[in-house]
């Protein structure tokens, strides 16, 4: 019994490191390279990226667009509807991915 409890608290610790080390390495969105459809819109990078602490939506295509929010620890998703360019979404901690859905017209 305590050796399955042992067992059981080194993969969880090794599970722990690897998704910490996952997180860090992942948590940085990098300049859009010159020419790039997101350069050429103005944001870092087109579709759902995160910094080390926000994560943000940068829309590259034309005219306003639906995007589906996976809030962390929340039941449901939430829909927005966003402009041409990037748009905040919330921490890093709140968000865990957007993605396009649809066009859509501002409220």
């Amino acid at each position: 019994m305590q050796r399955n409890a042992n067992r059981l608290r080194l993969v969880a610790a090794a599970f722990s490191a690897a998704l910490l080390a996952g997180t860090a390495l992942s948590g940085s969105a990098q300049a859009a390279p010159a020419g790039s459809p997101a350069a050429e819109k103005g944001v870092r990078a087109c579709g759902y990226y995160e910094t080390q602490t926000d994560s943000y939506y940068g829309h590259c295509g034309s005219g306003w667009v639906m995007i589906q929010v996976d809030i962390d620890w929340w039941p449901t998703d939430i829909k927005r509807c966003v402009p041409l360019g990037e748009t905040h979404l919330g921490t890093t901690d709140e968000i865990d991915n957007a993605w396009a859905i649809g066009a859509c017209s501002p409220s």
